[in-house]
């Protein structure tokens, strides 16, 4: 079973389909928040915070499928 990830706002460049929303498929786990993300692209000091299963959580965490992951975007402005 892999992971639902969840890329939000300019992120959702990342996926490589346009969507916020992909599957990401088993064989690349078991591994950290942050591997995923780095397989996928997504630099680091581009991300805010993330949350897994709907808790925040640092990107050290672990995910060995199943788990529902949402990465937030860092913003400014003024």
């Amino acid at each position: 079973m892999g992971v639902r990830l969840q890329l939000k706002g300019p992120l959702k460049k990342y996926t490589g389909t346009g969507e916020e929303t992909v599957e990401v498929k088993p064989e690349m786990l078991p591994c950290t928040a942050a591997k995923l993300l780095q397989e996928l692209g997504v630099p680091a000091s581009a991300i805010s915070f993330i949350t897994v299963n709907e808790e925040k959580k640092g990107l050290d965490s672990a995910l060995n499928g199943g788990e529902s992951i949402v990465v937030y975007p860092r913003v400014a402005g003024g």
